[in-house]
């Protein structure tokens, strides 16, 4: 026993560790690390399970509401675009603190959440999804600002990794309710209303976020008029474009992702949940690997090949009868979607200064949700004129001028964000 502990630690243990070393993070998480992710993290699978619904029960709550394709898609882009409505949140997240507007929107996506399951007329579902989508908007830019300033900066795409994992875990946990949709009548609004169950672990969530240590050390009130025609302008709207261009394709690629495989390809609802769980659970490695690289490598280069994978794989999808293909194009598609939330949320966070990082990230989220907005409403006259697969292709395209977007960014790895003060395209 005693001869093979330096065995073990010569041979075995190196091999781990470079096997593994891609999914770990490059420094060790401090206590206070681990707390405001785990917050963060029971956060995001709330939010995750309540967005991911819409998509998730698609052809079901299609059907309960009466509507085809083209309408579905049109309703699910027209409330998407009230993610504007989350643009005070940010402003707020800069002048009063991050913890308060992080609170009001996580509350904000319950109730919207739990109304869609209320909702008898089709207007009545998307002023639910509306208003669940401000709260989303809001979330997803204080969320990523939170972790970047509260965790050490050598572990910061990673900390901001588990945020991601943590909304798709929510979206697993959603598809894993579809067969409840799957009983005719009514049974659409049962996922929709298991929602309110996050009434439960607010308070949790309440007492224990934390306000941003460097919020509150290097605040300075800045203007919105610096990011929009400022000093700032040109790189928030680079940030912008690249947000609105990916949310286009994906929104489209995942809301119309189960149809494909029900309706196009004839597979059971539980074949389409068990594909999707598969692939979806590999390519959740894209979350940690991300991470990984992005702290790394660095956030640009990571940030394309997300990008690249994620559109690559999601075209394989829609284009290919091939269920083999299909499970490895969901994985790699996946991959690279998840892959992309560290890289990119930590870039974002790190291109601006506290008194507009909020703003900034919150302007990125909304903009992304109207990418999505209008790329759904363009399914509205596409979808049904031309075909599924040729929509998500031409929205495609807008993902690979997003990477070369990414490309007119500074690199930011290892950024003091107390020190960010001058933009430099």
């Amino acid at each position: 026993m005693i001869a093979r502990v330096p065995l073990y630690s010569r041979l075995v243990a190196p091999w781990l560790r470079r096997v593994l070393g891609p999914l770990l993070p490059v420094d060790r998480f401090t206590s206070g690390d681990r707390r405001i992710v785990f917050v963060i993290w029971t956060a995001g699978v709330i939010q995750g399970f309540a967005q991911s619904q819409a998509a998730a029960t698609l052809p079901f709550t299609r059907a309960g509401l009466g509507l085809t394709e083209g309408e579905m898609s049109l309703l699910l882009g027209l409330a998407r675009l009230a993610a504007f409505a989350a643009l005070p949140l940010g402003w707020l997240g800069d002048h009063k603190g991050r913890r308060r507007p992080f609170l009001w929107s996580l509350t904000i996506v319950i109730i919207g959440g739990t109304l869609a399951g209320l909702a008898f007329e089709a207007w009545q579902f998307g002023t639910a999804q509306a208003i669940l989508r401000t709260g989303t908007a809001g979330m997803g830019g204080l969320a990523i600002v939170l972790l970047a300033e509260q965790v050490s900066p050598h572990i910061r795409a990673y900390a901001i990794s588990f945020y991601g994992a943590a909304v798709s875990f929510g979206g697993g946990l959603a598809l894993m309710t579809l067969p409840l949709a799957d009983g005719g009548g009514e049974s659409w609004r049962i996922p929709h209303l298991m929602i309110a169950l996050g009434f439960l672990v607010l308070p949790f969530v309440i007492r224990n976020v934390p306000e941003s240590h460097i919020f509150i050390e290097d605040h300075e009130d800045r203007h919105w008029r610096e990011l929009a025609i400022g000093e700032w302008a040109r790189r928030f709207w680079v940030v912008v474009i690249i947000a609105f261009l990916v949310s286009a394709f994906s929104a489209v690629a995942l809301a119309f992702s189960t149809t494909r495989l029900i309706e196009y390809l004839g597979l059971s609802t539980g074949s389409t949940v068990l594909i999707a769980l598969l692939g979806g659970t590999l390519g959740g490695l894209g979350f940690f690997v991300g991470g990984h690289l992005a702290d790394a490598w660095g956030r640009r280069r990571t940030t394309v090949v997300s990008l690249l994978l994620a559109v690559g794989g999601g075209l394989v999808i829609y284009w290919s009868n091939s269920i083999p293909w299909i499970v490895v194009a969901v994985m790699v598609s996946s991959f690279g979607t998840f892959a992309l939330v560290p890289a990119g949320g930590s870039h974002r966070a790190e291109l601006f200064p506290t008194g507009l990082r909020a703003s900034a990230n919150t302007a990125a989220t909304n903009f992304g949700l109207v990418g999505s907005g209008l790329g759904l409403i363009l399914g509205v006259f596409t979808i049904d004129r031309f075909g599924l697969s040729q929509t998500v292709t031409i929205l495609g395209l807008g993902m690979g001028i997003a990477a070369l977007l990414t490309l007119l960014l500074p690199e930011t790895r290892g950024q003091d964000l107390r020190a960010v003060r001058t933009a430099r395209l």
